[in-house]
């Protein structure tokens, strides 16, 4: 299948789907990365460096980890810290959508501690309809169907609907995700011990707990119609599959 991961900032991806997404190649899915922000306000670390060298360090790294697993990858340029669901950033990932020919999205959770995260989110459900909404204008056809909508975990509690086993590439998902070097100790800013490593392996052990598997990764399944998953699933994320 063609499946599109949206992330609000450059690591988001990384932390809380890159296992799936990596049983998702393995399977021959065509993998999408999309950032719909520029993420320059992510420079807690490196308060001496300008915010639009932190948006160019941060888009680097996103990229490298695309590119080292077969992904596309696409920057929207969206206001870090700022953003909205309104109709620029709607058409944007709609024609993103579009362009890759869609069938399975995994967006960021509608809750969480990040009110980028809570809008990206939105754009994601809104984005899901105008792709297949041949009234909207566009460079690219629409597609034929809204893509299946999964929520991707989040750091807080969630009860999600469905889990994928990543305990056979989770090693491969904390090496890429060393690739955001910048942000490797981003979560002491807000208060935590854990760096993203640690975080990273604390997620995927409780939800791999829930699973009865070693590590695993969570996910909601859109309930509003079109977005039904249908046919389209996640990967099983057996062993066999990795």
């Amino acid at each position: 299948m063609n499946v599109t991961a949206v992330g609000a900032h450059q690591d988001d991806i990384e932390l809380f789907c890159l296992g799936t997404l990596l049983h998702c190649r393995a399977r021959g899915d065509r993998v999408s990365h999309v950032v719909i922000t520029n993420g320059d306000k992510g420079g807690h670390l490196m308060p001496e460096v300008a915010h639009a060298r932190v948006a160019e360090i941060r888009d680097a790294e996103a990229a490298a980890v695309a590119e080292a697993i077969g992904a596309t990858y696409t920057n929207l340029g969206g206001a870090d810290g700022f953003l909205c669901d309104d109709e620029p950033r709607r058409r944007a990932l709609a024609e993103v959508l579009r362009r890759d020919r869609t069938e399975l999205l995994i967006a960021p959770p509608p809750v969480d501690y990040n009110a980028d995260h809570v809008a990206a989110s939105q754009i994601c459900f809104q984005a899901c309809l105008l792709a297949a909404m041949p009234t909207l204008e566009s460079d690219h056809p629409p597609l034929a169907r809204s893509p299946a909508l999964y929520y991707a975990d989040a750091i807080a509690p969630q009860s999600p609907t469905d889990h994928v086993d990543v305990s056979a590439v989770f090693e491969r998902k904390l090496e890429l995700l060393a690739l955001h070097r910048s942000q490797l100790a981003i979560l002491g800013s807000f208060g935590s011990s854990s760096d993203l490593l640690a975080c990273a392996e604390v997620i995927g052990r409780y939800r791999g707990l829930q699973a009865g598997v070693a590590y695993a990764e969570a996910f909601t399944r859109a309930s509003s119609w079109p977005r039904l998953p249908g046919d389209r699933t996640l990967p099983s994320g057996s062993p066999d599959s990795a």
